[in-house]
């Protein structure tokens, strides 16, 4: 679903490799640790299937958050496929080579994985452009109602302020368990709910420090709920089919919404520059 537009002076940022350490603010790289180097250190492996495999556990985070949502309707998995097709790049008198980015989209609610399937390891000439950006503050309501945006969610209730009596209480071991832990001492489930990385902010993409970053055909990602991000580009002379694992309500508004980026100092905008970059030597795909 569209929400308004903004506006850009003129932008043009350079694609950098994909690695999970650079990609981090907004999600998950999901690639073969043992063939890849910078892998997140807190993946755990096991034998599988008599020996035969190794199984890497929970190498992205799937956590829907539609229960923060205006209408609380409960989301289900959504699995689909998206096919695609190179388009050309933008080719520029001074020999760059450009890709426009016209639009940005977020997913309020709920993680997105993209899966290319069908492109090798080794293909050096198809890969995938990923651009997002970081969220911006949102300083008042009477921005988000004069941008006439929906909020992606209601702000957290601000937390009590414990009383002494609480924080002493809270020092003193459990008399309903004799546990001489102190109460303030947070569980493992606790602790696995704090490191959740929750949703982005409602406020409008920082359009100064986005980011671009080229993927190859044995890389995944899963942008984090909220994170904005242009849809997806392939770079190349192939198709790419991709597998898209989300959440969805069916409440457009909740399920995505967009962005468009208008032109305010020269026809570019905000592109991101290719040239140079391997798999850029014709084509671009449009977005999916």
């Amino acid at each position: 679903m569209a929400v308004p537009w903004t506006s850009v002076s003129n932008r043009v940022i350079r694609a950098e490799p994909l690695t999970p350490q650079a990609f981090k603010e907004f999600g998950d790289v999901i690639q073969n640790p043992a063939t890849h180097d910078g892998q997140p250190s807190w993946l755990q492996q096991t034998e599988a299937n008599q020996g035969s495999a190794i199984k890497w556990m929970d190498v992205t985070k799937m956590r829907n958050w539609y229960e923060l949502s205006s209408s609380r309707k409960p989301a289900r998995v959504s699995m689909n496929m998206f096919v695609c097709k190179p388009r050309r790049l933008e080719e520029k008198d001074n020999g760059k080579r450009l890709f426009l980015v016209k639009i940005l989209e977020r997913h309020p609610f709920t993680p997105q994985t993209f899966v290319p399937i069908g492109l090798g390891k080794g293909e050096r000439k198809t890969s995938y452009l990923v651009i997002v950006a970081p969220t911006l503050p949102l300083r008042s309501r009477k921005e988000q109602e004069d941008r006439k945006m929906d909020p992606a969610y209601p702000v957290p209730p601000r937390r009590k302020k414990r009383s002494l009596r609480e924080i002493l209480l809270g020092a003193r071991p459990n008399p309903f368990t004799n546990d001489f832990s102190t109460s303030t001492t947070l569980s493992n489930q606790n602790s696995a709910v704090l490191d959740e990385p929750r949703p982005k902010g409602p406020g409008l993409p920082d359009l100064e420090n986005i980011k671009a970053f080229v993927a190859r055909g044995d890389q995944a990602i899963t942008y984090g709920a909220g994170t904005w991000h242009a849809p997806m580009v392939v770079l190349g002379d192939q198709t790419i089919e991709f597998v898209v694992v989300q959440y969805a309500n069916g409440v457009l508004i909740e399920d995505c919404q967009e962005i468009v980026i208008g032109e305010h100092v020269c026809r570019e905008g905000l592109a991101v520059d290719l040239t140079g970059t391997p798999s850029t030597a014709d084509m671009v795909c449009a977005k999916l």
